[in-house]
């Protein structure tokens, strides 16, 4: 299943995470990063 969020695409959400969590770091930890990856991104 990849997954999409904010207009980039990512085979798994281990690798959105690695490649976004930097944009969010300053607003969340990774953990709640990557519940709202999990909870708002595009799965296809």
């Amino acid at each position: 299943m990849a997954y999409k969020l904010d207009g980039a695409k990512f085979p798994t959400l281990d690798e959105l995470v690695e490649a976004l969590y930097p944009i969010y770091e300053d607003r969340m930890s990774v953990d709640e990063f990557k519940k709202y990856a999990e909870e708002n991104s595009e799965k296809s």
